[in-house]
């Protein structure tokens, strides 16, 4: 059986030497460089992907050197080529200074430290590990300045690098001692495809000295695995001595004794401080009758799981002289349901030598590193050809949720985050999301509290990503003069901002940022957010009307738990609906985990004396700390400004990632999707009972959409009135979503699961009024389904209707009122 894979084994980025001279080509009489010395060499040795002889000095390459005071490196010095770069850093123990002819142990770490000398040394991205065993410093130069920093310093030293690596080469800084340097430029040498049997095309290796002082080189042998696949056919180096800028060669010439990868290691004797230069040597032996494959192994690369990753192509060319001629392509293995050929000009196909075709294929991997193989039967000496196929399946946290602490990250009226004014009309105002309040760089989607306060006219603020056009959807619906929140879910957009924008008049707006989704970290991170967990009907947790003690004094909180049982300690927040109601006078309500001492400096809802007001909010939660029987079980905390009665409405929850069934979320572009106004989504305004069933576009909805993020917007109500908002299918529960007041204009974010025909109600409970739904994304199930043709995958949905056959909604939780404490 043939094989055509890389020459190489494993996914390492490696440099081809070509037959000419590799390295920078000099004359021989260039003249060495003159002390003073600042130069660095490097030789590594053992770990075989970055094996080889480097070294930098200003005057012919990239050399960057900094001195840092008694609390960091004592010296960093950083080389770079077109094609490779190498650091090294030395720093004497805490409070001491190098003394010259002293050999010092070192050990490798991110700090000065108090009785060990620190040397850390890396190569192209790689960097020799932690590790027991020391390695050495030998010391022959070590002045200082006033100052304490150095004003000449030569070493030499060694570092142990993996189970038997090691690097060595010589440090110099401003140094009057000189120094050897050998260059080998590159890593290995690979021959590529060699006749079996026979000798191959020979490969150059040159070799470059570029030091202060001459290199004598010794003896040149072959090691390794196959040795015997390569044979030294002349040698400009051994028994030479060579100066600055002069080169030498050493021709090796393949003797492929097989099929398949051969390699060995060539070794060059010199009598610099890395004692040798060293090249990794492979070939792949071929068939007479055969192709080459384009690339020789297809890796997909790491893709997230369950996600069909982009085409691969590979092409065939005849090799030989002989023609080869293919019978039908397959994917072949364990695995190979993992893979899919999309496009096949091979099969049943000849080519002579020279001539191509080419087939292309795509991976949909899951949590694991999977390989198979395209196969096709052929008329060759082993009866088929064979491209290796691999993909890397890893978990992604895509569209997991991460709760902070609530952060206040803008404040028009005192300047943060935005100009301290009124946000005019028509206007627009850019927001940083990312990088504060710990949001970072992989945040896809925020979920903020945007507050609006003493707007001069009726109107609405709209959020929406930066570098995108604005959406005809709004955030905050008010009328003048009011203060109110709502809780938004946007997109991040260019540059990690949201654009906040003003419709009409002026107002303040107050932004506080409470989590995000991700939107991927790269492999292999290890992060994993929250998956969403929707009730299949929500579940009010608190009601302190019902608790007979009235209102909750100001500047009190109180903690609201509920209980999944084994599923308690995988709960790491709540999607809950908050309302204030009767209170005394204006103030605001907090939410947060309820840890005592560590309420924010951020308000959830605002309300004034007398009203109902709701908000929508993603808290994070903690086990309850004395609690009665409710004694940790997770919580949350909602303290009051004022004294008030608070309603909590849990419509579902957060875990750590780990528990099935778990939805994720998909950011979209504000989408309208019903206002009653002109008759989208629903023909008419609500009367007294009414209940609007609205579906949800299947450019929103696809087979695996579970539930909605929205915002609901009611219309200039007739009375004060209740919405409240559920899937199809299912009875109405026994909470509210909004409590819009007689001719208010009033939004609230709503996160609703939709029924089997991916539709929702929404229900008015008095009066007459309008309703507006803007849909900004979507909860998925996940894994998902596998698109068609990939087989039956991990879920069962009916192709036809795509309607559900599992239910991913979370039970409804044991909850107790009894057992809540209110606390100062």
């Amino acid at each position: 059986m043939r094989t055509l894979r890389g020459a190489l084994v494993g996914a390492i980025a490696l440099l081809v030497i070509s037959t000419a001279s590799a390295g920078p080509a000099q004359a021989a009489d260039v003249t060495p460089p003159s002390a003073p010395h600042t130069a660095l060499t490097m030789n590594f040795e053992g770990l075989g992907y970055i094996d080889g002889s480097f070294s930098y000095e200003a005057s012919r390459n990239t050399l960057e050197v900094y001195q840092q005071n008694a609390n960091g490196y004592a010296l960093v010095m950083r080389g770079f080529t077109t094609n490779q770069w190498h650091y090294l850093d030395v720093t004497p123990p805490i409070g001491t200074r190098f003394v010259a002819g002293q050999s010092y142990q070192t050990t490798r770490n991110f700090s000065p430290q108090q009785s060990t000398t620190v040397l850390n040394v890396s190569g192209d991205g790689q960097s020799c590990d932690w590790s027991s065993t020391p390695g050495t410093l030998d010391v022959t130069q070590a002045e200082y300045g006033d100052d304490g920093k150095f004003t000449a310093f030569a070493a030499t030293y060694s570092a142990p690098c993996g189970a038997s690596g090691r690097a060595k080469g010589e440090i110099r800084f401003q140094s009057s001692i000189g120094y050897r340097a050998t260059d080998s430029w590159e890593y290995r040498l690979q021959a590529g495809q060699q006749p079996a049997g026979m000798p191959g095309t020979p490969k150059a290796v040159t070799v470059e000295v570029n030091g202060s002082e001459p290199t004598t080189f010794g003896a040149a042998s072959l090691s390794g695995a196959d040795p015997g696949a390569f044979e030294i056919t002349a040698n400009t180096c051994s028994g030479n001595t060579l100066t600055y800028g002069q080169t030498c060669q050493l021709t090796v010439t393949p003797k492929a004794s097989v099929l398949g990868e051969q390699t060995a290691l060539l070794t060059l004797v010199e009598n610099s401080v890395a004692g040798k230069v060293r090249r990794l040597l492979s070939l792949t032996g071929y068939d007479p009758r055969d192709t080459t494959a384009s690339p020789p192994y297809v890796s997909f690369g790491y893709v997230p799981a369950y996600d069909t990753s982009a085409p691969q192509t590979v092409t065939l060319t005849g090799a030989t002289d002989l023609p080869i001629t293919f019978g039908k392509a397959s994917v072949q293995g364990d695995n190979a349901g993992m893979f899919k050929i999309t496009s096949d000009g091979c099969s049943q196909k000849t080519l002579n030598k020279g001539q191509t075709c080419s087939m292309s294929a795509v991976a949909r991997p899951s949590t694991e590193q999977v390989g198979a193989m395209l196969t096709l039967p052929d008329n060759s000496f082993t009866g088929k050809t064979e491209v290796s196929l691999g993909v890397s399946g890893y978990s992604d946290d895509r569209g997991t949720y991460y709760p902070v602490s609530p952060y206040r990250i803008m404040d028009t009226r005192s300047g943060k985050g935005a100009p301290k004014r009124p946000i005019g009309p028509g206007s627009v105002v850019g927001l940083q999301v990312t990088g504060s309040g710990g949001v970072t760089t992989e945040a896809g989607t925020v979920v903020l509290n945007v507050t609006v306060t003493g707007p001069t006219t009726d109107g609405f603020v709209t959020v929406y990503p930066a570098g995108l056009s604005r959406p005809t959807a709004s955030s905050v619906n008010f009328t003048k003069g009011w203060t109110g929140a709502n809780s938004v879910t946007v997109k991040v957009g260019a540059g990690g901002k949201v654009n906040v924008y003003n419709n009409t008049g002026s107002s303040h707006v107050i932004v506080d940022v409470v989590g995000y989704y991700s939107k991927g970290h790269e492999c292999c991170s290890g992060y994993m957010g929250g998956q969403y967990h929707p009730l299949a009907k929500p579940v009010r947790l608190t009601d302190t009307r019902t608790w007979g003690d009235g209102r909750i004094p100001g500047r009190h909180y109180i903690n609201s738990a509920a209980n999944w049982g084994t599923s308690n300690s995988k709960i790491r927040a709540f999607a809950v609906n908050i309302t204030a109601t009767q209170p005394s006078s204006a103030g605001f309500l907090t939410a947060w985990n309820g840890y005592a001492g560590g309420r924010p400096d951020t308000s959830t809802l605002n309300y004034t004396a007398g009203a109902t007001v709701p908000n929508f909010a993603i808290v994070p939660t903690s086990p309850c700390d004395q609690c009665g029987s409710a004694t940790g079980w997770p919580s949350i905390g909602v303290y009051t400004h004022a004294s008030a009665h608070i309603v909590v409405d849990i419509v579902g929850f957060y875990d750590d990632g780990s528990l099935p069934d778990g939805l994720r979320f998909q950011s979209t572009a504000p989408t309208r999707i019903a206002d009653t106004r002109s008759g989208q989504g629903w023909p008419s305004r609500l009367g007294p009972g009414g209940v609007a069933t609205i579906p949800t576009p299947a450019t929103i909805a696809g087979t695996d959409t579970w539930a909605l993020a929205t915002n609901v917007t009611a219309v200039k109500p007739t009375s004060t009135t209740v919405l409240t908002v559920w899937p199809s299918g299912a009875t109405r529960p026994g909470t509210s979503n909004m409590n819009p007041r007689a001719g208010s204009l009033v939004s609230n974010a709503v996160q609703t699961m939709i029924g089997a025909d991916n539709k929702f109600n929404v229900h008015n409970l008095s009066g007459y009024t309008n309703v507006v739904v803007d849909v900004v994304g979507t909860f998925y199930l996940y894994p998902p389904s596998p698109p068609a043709g990939w087989g039956t995958g991990l879920r069962s949905v009916a192709p036809s209707s795509g309607a559900r056959t599992a239910t991913p909604e979370a039970a409804a939780p044991e909850v107790s009122t009894a057992q809540l404490v209110k606390r100062s």
